[in-house]
C-alpha cells in the first residue's frame, strides 16, 4: 500500500512530502475564517437535499444543485463536470493550485473527497447522506483556499457518487477509474457517536418464494425465514438480516412495521402465543391483534428498524417466531394481509460479514438452508469490507485530542457497524491470520461523527427519528465542525 504523507491531516493539507511554511501552525483560524465564507451557501444545499430526497441513481435535483452551484453562484472556483463516468447523478469538481514558481511540470500531490447524497425509501435522509455530501463540499472547498492562503502546490478532486445505498455507485465508479486521480480519498458519515472503525463486508440474496397460492407461497417463505434466523453463520459477526417485500422495503431497510395474516385459529390463540414470545430480546417492539377482511387474525409488529434492530429482534423477527410457533397445528395457514390474490413472495437476505474473504462462506450457509424452498435467488454487488488505516487513523484521532481542536475522544473501535461502498474504493487486503492491512487501492479515510446534541436520545441510522436528528441545527453545526477539524463552540 502506497501511504503519501500528511501535514496537518486537517483539510487537507495533503502536500506528499512538501515542507509547509509557518503559517500552518495558524491552519485552524485560517480554516474557520474560510468556512465562514463558504459553508452557508453549502449548507443550504444540504437542507434542500434533506427536504426533497431522492433514492439512488435518482438524485437528479440534487445533481442539478450542485452543478449549479459551482457553475452559477461560485463561478470558476471548480472545473466542474457534470453526469461525469456516464452516470446521470455523478459529478466532479476539480482544482489544481499553482502558486508561482511551481514548475509548469512539476507533478501536483492530489487529494480526494467523496459525497454521497441518496436517501431511503420512505424515510428519506434517516443515513444523513446530505450531511456527507455537505461535510465533502466543505472540507474540500476550504481546502481549495487553504492552498491558496498558504501558497501550497496540489490538487483537489471531488467526485459526487451516487446510489451507495443500493447499487453501489462507487463499485461502479471504481470500474469506471474515477478515483484514479488520488491515492488518498476522504469522506465523513455522521451517525449517533464519534468513532473510527471498519465496516463489513456486504452482499444481498434476493429470494423468491413461488407456489400454486397464496397461502403456500407464504409458508415457504416463512419456512425459509425461521431456517435462515436459526443459522450459525461461518466468519467474524455475520448476519442475514431480511426484509420481506412487502409494503415499504429495500435491500438496506429492515422494516418497522410488518403484518402476517393467520388462518385457522383464535385471536385470542395469536395473542397468548405472541405475548409469550415477545421479551427484553425484542426492545422498543409491540404489537397489536384484530380479526380482518380476509377471514383471519391480523398481527401487526411494530418497533425499530434500520440498523437499530440488526443486533437485536426486529417486528419481522416476531412473525417469523410466531410463525414458528403456529405453523405445526393442524389447520392453520398464514397469508399477507391486503395481499393474498399473490402467489409469490420475495425476501432480501442482507447478508454481511466482518471481513471480504468470508463473505462467499456466509452467503453460500444461506443460501444452502433456503434450498429448494426458493425457486430462484439472485445476489447482487459485493461491498468490499472497509478497513482502519492507521497512520491516518491516528493522525486524526491526535488531532482531535489536541486543545486546539476541542480535546475530543475519537475513539478507535473494532466493531464494524454497517457496511459502505467506499469498501469498492480501498478495495484492502487483510492478513489471514492476524487480519491486519497488509495493503489496499487507495486510502479511504471514513470517520464516523455524532450528529446528536448532549443528553438528547438519539435514533441510529435507517431509523426515521435519525432523519429528524440529521435536520437538526446542531446536526449542521458538527458537518462544519468536522469539515473544517478547527476548535469548535463550547457548546460542543
Amino acid at each position: 500500500m502506497r501511504t503519501p504523507f500528511f501535514s496537518a491531516l486537517a483539510l487537507g493539507a495533503y502536500t506528499g512530502g512538501l515542507a509547509l511554511a509557518a503559517d500552518v501552525a495558524n491552519l485552524s483560524s485560517c480554516l474557520k475564517s474560510i468556512s465562514a465564507d463558504v459553508f452557508p451557501g453549502l449548507k443550504a444545499i444540504a437542507v434542500d437535499v434533506w427536504k426533497n430526497p431522492e433514492t439512488g441513481l435518482e438524485e437528479h435535483h440534487a445533481h442539478d444543485l450542485v452543478v449549479d452551484y459551482f457553475t452559477h453562484v461560485r463561478p470558476r472556483e471548480w472545473k466542474v463536470t457534470r453526469h461525469a463516468y456516464g452516470l446521470p447523478t455523478a459529478w466532479k469538481l476539480e482544482f489544481e493550485s499553482r502558486p508561482r514558481g511551481t514548475p509548469c511540470s512539476a507533478k501536483l500531490p492530489v487529494i480526494g473527497f467523496m459525497a454521497e447524497y441518496d436517501g431511503l425509501v420512505g424515510i428519506g435522509h434517516a443515513c444523513g447522506h446530505h450531511q456527507i455530501l455537505l461535510n465533502g463540499l466543505a472540507a474540500a472547498s476550504m481546502t481549495r483556499q487553504a492552498l491558496i492562503t498558504l501558497g501550497i502546490p496540489a490538487r483537489v478532486v471531488v467526485v459526487g457518487t451516487p446510489d451507495e445505498e443500493n447499487g453501489a455507485g462507487k463499485c461502479r465508479l471504481q470500474k469506471k477509474h474515477a478515483f484514479k486521480d488520488a491515492d488518498v480519498w476522504f469522506m465523513a458519515h455522521p451517525t449517533n457517536a464519534n468513532a473510527v472503525q471498519p465496516l463489513k463486508a456486504r452482499i444481498n440474496a434476493n429470494a423468491d418464494f413461488k407456489a400454486a397460492t397464496h397461502q403456500e407461497a407464504v409458508r415457504k417463505a416463512y419456512e425459509a425465514l425461521t431456517v435462515v434466523r436459526d443459522l450459525a453463520l461461518p466468519g467474524t459477526s455475520s448476519s442475514a438480516v431480511p426484509v420481506t417485500e412487502v409494503g415499504m422495503f429495500a435491500c438496506n431497510i429492515v422494516q418497522g412495521e410488518i403484518s402476517l395474516g393467520i388462518n385457522g385459529t383464535s385471536l385470542e390463540a395469536v395473542q397468548q402465543t405472541v405475548s409469550s414470545i415477545l421479551d427484553s430480546t425484542y426492545p422498543g417492539v409491540s404489537f397489536t391483534t384484530a380479526y380482518d377482511t380476509d377471514g383471519g387474525v391480523n398481527l401487526t409488529a411494530i418497533g425499530p428498524g434500520g440498523h437499530a434492530s440488526e443486533n437485536t429482534k426486529s417486528p419481522l423477527d416476531l412473525t417469523v417466531e410466531t410463525f414458528s410457533a403456529l405453523s405445526g397445528q393442524d389447520g392453520v395457514s398464514f397469508y399477507l394481509p391486503g395481499n393474498t390474490t399473490l402467489a409469490e413472495l420475495g425476501v432480501i437476505f442482507d447478508t454481511r460479514t466482518r471481513y471480504t474473504r468470508d463473505l462467499d462462506s456466509v452467503l453460500n450457509a444461506v443460501e444452502a438452508a433456503i434450498g429448494d424452498k426458493a425457486d430462484a435467488i439472485v445476489t447482487d454487488t459485493v461491498y468490499p469490507a472497509l478497513e482502519i488505516t492507521p497512520f491516518v487513523s491516528d493522525m486524526f484521532i491526535d488531532l482531535m485530542k489536541a486543545p486546539d481542536f476541542g480535546s475530543q475522544n475519537w475513539p478507535i473501535s473494532t466493531f464494524a457497524p454497517a457496511s459502505t461502498d467506499a469498501g469498492c474504493v480501498q478495495n484492502a487486503v487483510v492478513d489471514p491470520a492476524t487480519n491486519a492491512l497488509l495493503g489496499a487501492d487507495k486510502v479511504v479515510f471514513h470517520p464516523n461523527f455524532g450528529i446528536c446534541a448532549p443528553g438528547v436520545a438519539c435514533a441510529l441510522n435507517h431509523e426515521p427519528a435519525f432523519h429528524d436528528a440529521a435536520g437538526t441545527e446542531y446536526s449542521f453545526t458538527r458537518t462544519e465542525f468536522v469539515a473544517q477539524l478547527s476548535r469548535p463552540p463550547s457548546s460542543l
